[in-house]
């Protein structure tokens, strides 16, 4: 018997007003990436989540605990991280506990909006000082919501971070990574008291792989970190996982970074690059994108010696200004990503130089998963692809980029 349209349409309504009552929806993804996208570019995946949405999310849902650990915070109001600012106020207004850990240089460098921030009630802040801890700077980004919902990522807490530079991360809702990632926050926390002895924080011990489901497809997750003496139980090295992902690739490696070297903080390393030499040596297909803050530093040699490599392309990112007006220190792809034969993930904070793997604090999740592989290898094809995307060659002659809160010569400041 065939029922009426109208009475087919009124059944559908029903259906769909009791779901909203019931509060049904569409489950949690494990793995959510997230992304920030410059202004005035065509950069990036819109069908990805933006960053901020994310955050604000994630920190609206806090019901007990907020822990927000980052390189700095810069904030312009009325600017992209203002939701995000509003967001940290009325979570510690409801009775959230939020806490701000920033590197402790970087710190004196914008004290407004934190100082701002932290005097509210509800709200601690400290600053961490990994040069005396391990030589080299707090240079991780990540949050960690009720000690079960994290995020980690490029972005910095900056307002630049979310609407004028290239950005990828990603939302974490997998309990034993999140709970390692408490721990981190933990060992980092603790350890900016300097009257305290730093020591990792073991609390979650994840066993390892860590498994999830996502799309219908079975997947592992690690999470790595730096500097080694101060990893948390369960918590892999950074520099040998990514390693042995790019010794273990056999078709194609593609990755896109801010900054590439061979020597960095007093320390030299040049196993990731020997990696890629000799993955493009059996065979693989290696391209590589970098920024071009890059250029002019001693990384541009090793750059080129490795462009020269048979079988490996390097490109190299130059976003345009803004018309509206020079913002110091953004207008640049600050991704830190690989992608191995399609199905492996590494995505972090560390930029490819030595001393982001030994002396400074950063932050990685690899993950085996085509269809997160997938997704990112869609990332980097439109940053390729890009006319900001310039082949590293002898013909290449780029100038320097201006890395300075002075704007050049006869150029507006944004907002002056």
């Amino acid at each position: 018997m065939r029922l009426p349209l109208r009475l087919l349409l009124l059944c559908a309504f029903a259906a769909s007003s009791l779901a909203a009552q019931t509060g049904a929806r569409t489950p949690a993804l494990p793995i959510q990436l997230a992304e920030s996208r410059p202004l005035e570019t065509a950069l990036g995946d819109p069908a990805l989540a933006t960053a901020q949405a994310v955050w604000v999310e994630m920190i609206d849902g806090a019901r007990q605990r907020v822990d927000l650990e980052h390189f700095y915070l810069s904030h312009k109001r009325g600017e992209a991280l203002q939701p995000v600012i509003d967001a940290i106020g009325r979570a510690a207004a409801r009775g959230v506990r939020v806490r701000l850990l920033l590197d402790a240089r970087m710190r004196t460098t914008y004290p407004w909006p934190l100082d701002s921030l932290a005097a509210l009630p509800g709200i601690e802040a400290r600053g961490v000082d990994f040069r005396r801890l391990a030589g080299g700077v707090q240079h991780a980004k990540f949050m960690v919501v009720d000690g079960r919902d994290a995020f980690l990522g490029s972005q910095n807490l900056d307002w630049r971070a979310l609407s004028h530079i290239h950005e990828l991360g990603a939302r974490v809702r997998i309990a034993p990574i999140a709970a390692a990632m408490a721990d981190v926050f933990e060992t980092d926390w603790r350890a900016a008291d300097t009257s305290y002895r730093a020591v990792a924080v073991s609390r979650a011990r994840p066993r390892l792989p860590i498994r999830f489901t996502q799309g219908g497809e079975r997947g592992e997750a690690y999470l790595s970190a730096s500097p080694p003496q101060l990893l948390p139980a369960g918590v892999l090295r950074d520099h040998e996982i990514l390693l042995a992902r790019l010794r273990g690739a056999q078709r194609e490696i593609v990755a896109q970074v801010l900054q590439y070297g061979v020597a960095g903080y007093g320390e030299r390393d040049s196993s990731l690059h020997e990696a890629l030499i000799a993955a493009a040596g059996r065979g693989v297909k290696v391209r590589l994108i970098v920024s071009d803050w890059v250029i002019g530093d001693d990384g541009e040699k090793d750059l080129r010696a490795l462009a020269e490599v048979p079988g490996i392309e390097v490109r190299i990112s130059r976003v345009p200004d803004w018309s509206v007006g020079y913002i110091p220190f953004a207008r640049v792809e600050h991704c830190k990503f690989m992608v191995a034969d399609g199905e492996w993930l590494w995505l972090g904070t560390s930029n490819w130089e030595p001393g982001y793997f030994t002396s400074s604090r950063n932050l990685a999740l690899t993950v085996r998963h085509r269809g997160l592989a997938t997704s990112v290898r869609r990332v980097f094809q439109t940053s390729w692809d890009a006319p900001s995307a310039h082949p590293l060659g002898p013909a290449l002659q780029m100038e320097k980029r201006i890395r300075r809160m002075e704007a050049p010569p006869g150029v507006p400041v944004y907002g002056e």
